[in-house]
């Protein structure tokens, strides 16, 4: 593939931190509703279930671009080049835990002014048990790509199930494929977009304990190809697998 001053470079963010326990375990040992903003926003970002991909826009601002690794990462005597990095969100949305997470997010911004009704909405959507269907969310943020923020966002409305059902898939036990069947566009719940997808392939679950990966491919567009993989064994919570 030809790169240009204008073409992102791919990568997915890996961060090879040792923990004592997983985060899983850690966030087991207490009630989500009692996680601090950073637990809840950590597992939103890196962990099992919700991971972040990297594009790295590595072309100056001056026109005269060089490519400097998959993060944009090196060194240059003349400070003539700059990397931009649009961070995207893609998050198991119908694992119980992301969902904790949101919730437990809105709480606390509420600062304790939650209303009943809207207690028991968000405790309902945190703790319901997931249907046959795998939801995928979507979203995005940059501290420094201010315009391919915009672009990616435009992206996420302005997609249809037209643009993904066929380049859009999950691939669980034997890696066979399943396709997206729901496209929903962000509104203002936060969650971001939404990508639907079957639970059961020929009446089973193709994602079981015994999974080693969840696989999950789209070429949102042309310059946007999300790629990311979960380790099954990670998204055990209680003896349960949540996805």
């Amino acid at each position: 593939m030809k790169l240009s001053n204008h073409i992102f470079i791919l990568s997915a963010l890996v961060l090879l931190i040792a923990f004592p326990i997983s985060l899983s375990a850690q966030l087991s040992k207490k009630p989500y509703t009692e996680w601090s903003e950073k637990d809840a926003r950590k597992l939103l970002d890196n962990s099992p279930w919700a991971q972040t991909q990297i594009f790295s826009d590595t072309s100056n601002e001056f026109g005269r671009g060089i490519s400097r690794g998959a993060l944009g990462t090196g060194d240059n005597a003349s400070g003539d080049y700059s990397a931009h990095y649009l961070n995207i969100r893609i998050r198991l949305l119908s694992a119980r835990p992301v969902r904790q997470a949101f919730a437990r997010i809105i709480t606390i911004m509420q600062k304790g002014q939650v209303s009943e009704q809207l207690a028991a909405q968000l405790k309902g959507f945190a703790t319901r048990e997931a249907s046959d269907y795998v939801a995928i969310s979507i979203d995005c943020d940059s501290k420094e790509s201010k315009s391919e923020l915009r672009e990616f966002r435009a992206l996420l409305d302005t997609r249809t199930i037209a643009d993904l059902k066929n380049n859009t898939y999950i691939s669980g036990k034997g890696g066979e494929r399943v396709y997206v069947a729901q496209y929903r566009p962000p509104t203002n719940d936060n969650l971001g977009a939404q990508l639907i997808f079957p639970r059961l392939l020929n009446g089973n679950p193709f994602i079981t304990p015994d999974t080693d990966e969840i696989h999950f491919y789209s070429e949102f567009s042309t310059k946007y190809i999300l790629n990311m993989r979960y380790k099954v064994k990670d998204m055990m919570v209680d003896g349960k697998l949540e996805y």
